[in-house]
């Protein structure tokens, strides 16, 4: 029984915890810069990007993924962490909804 006993170190506590926790406001904003909407249910949501491609986020992790529509189903182009990840992907990758200058 020793063996296998779990000890008091072995059990994790709350003052291990980040001190600070995400929410949805930050990755709303986020997205919102780009024009995009946030839809999330508990600790994961989504929003479309374009009609092919589709950003997947876990809040308790702060993991986020881009997911592309091919011919075969769907396939993960990007996987990091954390909001400003996602801002210098979306920098590069989002389409633009406004534009600076007139025609």
């Amino acid at each position: 029984m020793e063996r296998y006993a779990i000890h008091a170190e072995d059990i994790p506590s709350d003052s291990h915890a980040p001190a600070f926790r995400m929410t949805w406001v930050y990755w709303q904003e986020l997205l919102h810069e780009f024009g995009l909407r946030l839809r999330h249910f508990g600790h994961r949501g989504n929003a479309e990007m374009g009609s092919d491609k589709i950003i997947y986020v876990r809040l308790r992790t702060g993991q986020w993924w881009i997911e592309q529509r091919l011919d075969g189903g769907w396939q993960t182009g990007a996987r990091d962490w954390g909001v400003e990840s996602l801002r210098q992907y979306l920098t590069v990758h989002a389409p633009r909804s406004y534009t600076l200058f007139r025609r």
